[in-house]
């Protein structure tokens, strides 16, 4: 079938949970004109923003692999984080929060 507008489906990480880094997984429905990972501690605090060249992305299923580590470079300690995966094309704009965990 044919969608017209910008959908985010199929939104996962794996391994999940994961020791050393996980691919964050998801498929879309057309080429974003931007897209962001903004990975949170359970406490809201922003720990990673993966920001990777939208033209690298297109319709259909689609990665992006992170390796574990926060904006200093340090590795993130065990436990449970947020991410959220936002996706705007145009005008609209594509928001999905999903869990992750981290075991070492």
């Amino acid at each position: 079938f044919v969608v017209n507008e910008m959908k985010i489906t199929q939104v996962y990480n794996y391994p999940n949970p994961f020791k050393e880094s996980t691919n964050f997984t998801f498929n879309l429905t057309q080429p974003p004109d931007d897209l962001v990972i903004r990975i949170y501690s359970i406490a809201g605090r922003l720990i990673k923003e993966i920001k990777p060249n939208p033209l690298g992305f297109g319709a259909g299923f689609n990665y992006i692999t992170w390796d574990g580590r926060d904006e200093d470079g340090d590795l993130v300690a065990n436990g449970v984080y947020l991410y959220r995966l936002n996706v705007i094309k145009g005008d609209k704009k594509e928001t999905i929060t999903e869990k992750l965990a981290v075991v070492r």
